[in-house]
């Protein structure tokens, strides 16, 4: 299964680690974790609402986090 986040952009579901929502950047530890990681595309902050961490890089997407997580969760159950 993959994750539409926005674009034309899709994950791999099973890569995805976690989604979070682009406005907890602000703190120290969060700074530091994406200054080191690899990330996909550019990081234009008022585009973003959300980034998602899979096991090698960081997306960032416009969709809500909330979205995103529905579109996730209706993915995993999804019987097709």
């Amino acid at each position: 299964m993959f994750l539409h986040i926005g674009g034309s952009n899709v994950v791999a579901a099973e890569k995805i680690i976690g989604i979070f929502d682009v406005r907890i950047k602000e703190k120290q530890c969060n700074k530091e974790f994406l200054q080191s990681v690899r990330t996909a595309g550019n990081k234009s902050e008022e585009e973003f609402k959300a980034f998602i961490v899979t096991d090698q890089m960081v997306h960032f997407s416009p969709i809500a986090p909330g979205t995103l997580k529905k579109r996730f969760q209706s993915n995993i159950f999804d019987k097709e």
